[in-house]
Order: C-alpha cells, then structure tokens, then sequence
C-alpha cells in the first residue's frame, strides 16, 4: 500500500530523508514513513500551488494527515480531505494533541475528524477524546523512539546530572518539579534542553538549545532524565509517552510525574506524585535503577520501536 503523509509543518532534508524540528511531525509523520516503506512525505503549507497539489499523491491509496499547526491552513486541509477521497484514497487525520476545546483550534480539529475514513490518537486517553468528538473510528498509535539503544551508565556522578528536555510550554510544570527537588536538599546539577528565548536561560540551570543532535548527546551525558507534569491537567494527561520512552531507549533512568501514559513505564523507572522522593529513591538503589532500565529497554524494543510502530500504522491504515 502506497502511503503519503501529509505534514503541515515545513522538513528538512537530511542524509537520511526529510525531517523535522517538530517532534509531532518526526514522531507521528517522518519516522513513521521511513519504518513503513513504500511512503512519501510531502509538506502543505501556505505556499502550496492548489492546481498542482493532488499530483503529490498519484498512485496512493492513503494519505495521512498530521497535526494541523496553523488554523488559517484549515480550509485547504478540509479540501485536499475531499478531493482525496473522492479519488478513492483513504484519508487518515492523526491527533497527538487535545485542542478541541480551543477557541479557534477545536473546530479546525472537528471538521478534520469528520472529514476523515479513520482517525488516529497517540494515546488511549486522546483516543477518548476524540471518541466524543467524531463519530468516525478511532485507533491508537503510539510514538516511536529514534536514536540508537544506549547502555545504562555504570555508576552515578555526584552530584547527579540531570536532564530535563521537552517543549517551552511545559516549563511551568518544570519549576513544580524543581522545586519539589529542592524541597528534600537533594544536590543535582541540571541541564535545560529547550527552544532558546522562552525564559528557560533565566532558571539558573544550564541551558542548551534544543536540538536532535542535543538531545542525543544530552541523553549520553546525564545520569536521570526528569519529567515533571501535571496529571490534573486534561491537556497534558493526554500527552504521549515519548520523553519516557526516548529516555528509556537511551539507557537513563527516568524519575516522572504520574501522567496515564507513563503509568505503563512506571515499572521501569520512577512515577509518582513528590519527584523528590524519585530522585531520593534512586540515589539510593543505583542497582535496582539500572535492571530497571534493563528491563524498561526490551520493553521499548517490544512496544516502541520503530518496527513495532509501522505495524500498527499499517495494521489501522489497511482496515480504514
């Protein structure tokens, strides 16, 4: 089956095939295709020339849509849905975010749902979600973790080094976390992996501007990745496993907030309510961490892989 993926965010060409600064779009649309096989990645931005646009998909059976970042795109991503399907090629919305409620975004993510064959959520809890939005089918797809597999450190520096990396819109959640570290009188040296200019430089850690290539090295570095969230939050309780799963993947332990989608992971690292008490409980069963990680590794091997990933993109495309 011919796949083409439609990402609403501009790639950049690298040895290796188009990628993105978005970890939506590597998550949910380049790694995906480059697992699969028999895939093409196109980009639909402002510019795209309406008259020449559908050429993109001959020969296609399904397109897949990514997360729609700019609602002012809305009209031309309902109209390519049509023109798809009209042509007899499946159309597939994927979701790895809750806007529904958003003022201008929740009917832009509405119409798209309704506009589709399938819709695909990135984890259970947005699968739910999306339930109540459309009356279309619903299937979950996870992320993929990229990089290659990391072996556990083999001890731990003192103080420990500890990595947090995530989006400039989560760093509220960061400072609860902080300072329920600082709360215990734990020594830590940290290092922020953020976009630069979103206040990250003023917390008085280490900065570092994210990147692909940060985050690999960053992850090599660090001895504990932490993800502090707020479960109470809807918009985050849907979020997807992928800070867990990619640290995991590189051989860290991880010390996270109890969000649904790590509930699963909890066995494999740290999820609880005081991050203090993770990062206590680690510096303290250093041995118990690392089988934990061991055994988190063959875990994400099994559900998280890229092959595992393209399977079940495969599986929900071919019934949709």
């Amino acid at each position: 089956m011919r796949i083409v993926w439609v990402s609403f965010a501009p790639l950049r060409k690298t040895p290796d095939g188009l990628t993105s600064d978005v970890a939506s779009v590597r998550y949910r649309i380049t790694l995906p295709a480059m697992a699969i096989g028999d895939s093409k990645v196109t980009y639909v931005g402002p510019g795209a020339n309406r008259r020449t646009l559908l050429e993109r998909f001959a020969g296609a059976e399904a397109a897949v849509f990514g997360k729609l970042f700019d609602p002012s795109m809305a009209q031309s991503a309902l109209e390519l849905a049509a023109a798809l399907r009209k042509r007899g090629i499946k159309v597939i919305v994927d979701y790895s975010d809750d806007h529904f409620l958003h003022p201008v975004l929740g009917p832009v993510y509405r119409a798209l749902a309704a506009a589709a064959d399938a819709v695909v959520a990135a984890t259970p809890g947005l699968a739910e979600v999306l339930r109540a939005q459309t009356p279309m089918p619903v299937s979950v797809v996870t992320d993929p973790v990229e990089g290659e597999r990391g072996e556990p450190r083999s001890g731990m520096t003192r103080p420990p080094r500890l990595l947090w990396f995530g989006h400039p819109l989560n760093l509220d959640t960061l400072r609860f976390g902080l300072a329920q570290l600082t709360e215990r009188r734990l020594h830590f040296a940290l290092t922020v992996l953020t976009a630069p200019g979103s206040g990250a430089e003023a917390l008085g850690h280490r900065f570092r501007p994210w990147s692909t290539a940060a985050l690999f090295e960053e992850l090599r570095e660090c001895d504990a990745a932490i993800i502090p969230s707020n479960p109470h939050d809807p918009r985050k309780a849907v979020k997807s496993p992928n800070r867990f799963s990619e640290a995991l993947w590189a051989g860290r332990f991880v010390v996270a907030h109890p969000l649904p989608a790590y509930q699963p992971l909890g066995a494999y690292g740290w999820v609880g309510e005081d991050l203090g008490a993770g990062l206590a409980w680690l510096l303290e069963n250093f041995g118990e961490a690392t089988e934990r990680i061991r055994a988190g590794q063959e875990a994400v091997a099994r559900d998280f892989s890229p092959a595992a990933i393209s399977r079940a993109w495969q599986s929900v495309i071919a019934s949709a």
